[in-house]
């Protein structure tokens, strides 16, 4: 995409059409920021500035609506970093991203371009995201994904659009805690026919949600397709695919199964960005199985810098999971400032019917009460998470702790070897 952009944004200038050639030189810049973690070289900074500075000369020229949506998009990507690239400044305001993510919506919407409109809205979802927000963000991925739908379009440029949307929109739901709906959509994208042949990208956030949820099984089943098309096609890295690699080995992670586990990391190193899994999902992932195996102080220790101190790692869709677990962890090891962490993290994810749980599971088990601690296992239920909702039966202890094994089994999450041991 990059490349071919950036030829007919040349030949358009050679032919003397301003306006077209804004428009691709504009959608590379965006392109170098938007998909940066897919690159095997990854775009620098100053060469997609330098794309986005002459697509502002191109567009001078004057007055084409499309042109002006593709610049305002580009200006979102490459100067306010609205997608979070790997080449991006981790310290933007999130303000002013939010700003130029909105001024490139109200552009795309006057220009009248599904697809177009679509790209703004996924760097819309993106500084929402970045701005602390993943209710607003996720309502902006389903706004986009609605919109894809009704256009109905078969053009290569909105499939890939609604490819995009559908992993965007499974991706948000896992951040606000919504399992089955992130499950419902990361199962559209599973049976994609365009990705038929790369079953890493098509599964990937399929193995999320059901890794999160706890269904094992599901997970086992599914994960052969992402490891044979994430080997035959060249090993890639992207975003997506290191926390489904993660996941997986979360899972064996809670199965005691050390091998596959330390396979599955592996390829989650080289899969994902190297700061994502050291920061976000592979801090969250690795605090649920260092807690489900009873070593809360390394779980304390796997999330120890305060979320500011993470941002740009946590906040897209780990930052609720990222300071619920920190939470329990806390309470778990005794750490002084276990009722602060616990206090905050339920304010923080208030609305989020996983990460709610989580909180009030770690409040009632800071404040001993088992009433209370019981009610959490209800609320896992209803929402879709059965792994929590046996942990909690687990941490009740006494008769309920037998009915926590037995629906552990029942996910193929088997209870043999546990102790910290078998979490690393």
């Amino acid at each position: 995409m990059y490349r071919l952009h950036r030829a007919a944004g040349e030949a358009s200038r050679r032919a003397g059409d301003p306006a077209a050639a804004a428009r691709d030189l504009a959608a590379a810049a965006t392109v170098a920021y938007r998909f940066s973690s897919t690159f095997e070289r990854i775009p620098e900074a100053a060469e997609a500035r330098a794309l986005l500075d002459e697509a502002r000369g191109q567009a001078a020229a004057g007055g084409d609506p499309a042109a002006e949506a593709a610049l305002a998009l580009a200006e979102a990507a490459v100067v306010a970093d609205a997608f979070g690239a790997v080449q991006g400044d981790a310290d933007n305001s999130a303000a002013d991203t939010v700003a130029a993510a909105e001024r490139a919506v109200d552009l795309a919407l006057r220009a009248g371009d599904a697809v177009a409109r679509s790209a703004a809205l996924d760097a819309l979802s993106g500084a929402q995201s970045w701005a602390g927000d993943p209710f607003a963000a996720a309502a902006a991925a389903r706004h986009r994904l609605g919109l894809l739908d009704r256009a109905g379009a078969a053009a290569p440029a909105a499939t890939h659009e609604l490819v995009d949307a559908l992993a965007m929109a499974a991706a948000t739901a896992i951040g606000t805690g919504e399992l089955p709906q992130a499950r419902d959509w990361g199962e559209r994208l599973a049976g994609r026919p365009l990705l038929a042949e790369v079953g890493d990208h098509a599964t990937s956030w399929l193995l999320v949600a059901d890794a999160l949820a706890g269904r094992a099984d599901d997970v086992l089943a599914t994960s052969p397709r992402f490891l044979d098309a994430w080997e035959r096609t060249g090993r890639q890295r992207s975003f997506s695919l290191g926390p489904a690699a993660a996941a997986v080995a979360m899972v064996h992670g809670l199965r005691a199964d050390r091998g596959a586990r330390t396979a599955w990391l592996a390829t989650a190193d080289r899969a994902g960005a190297e700061d994502d899994h050291r920061h976000g999902h592979g801090a969250v992932f690795d605090s649920i199985v260092l807690l489900h195996h009873g070593d809360p102080a390394a779980a304390l220790e796997r999330t120890a810098p305060e979320p500011e101190a993470v941002w740009k790692w946590v906040c897209w869709v780990w930052l609720h999971w990222y300071a619920a677990l920190r939470a329990e962890a806390a309470v778990l090891a005794g750490h002084p400032e276990a009722a602060a962490r616990t206090a905050a993290a339920r304010d923080l994810v208030t609305g989020n019917p996983v990460a709610t749980a989580l909180a009030d599971r770690a409040q009632a088990l800071l404040d001993g009460d088992p009433q209370r601690l019981l009610a959490t296992a209800d609320a896992f239920t209803a929402a879709g998470c059965p792994y929590q909702a046996a942990r909690t039966l687990l941490l009740a202890g006494g008769r309920h702790a037998a009915d926590g094994a037995a629906a552990l089994d029942a996910l193929g999450l088997r209870t043999g070897t546990t102790g910290p041991a078998a979490a690393h």
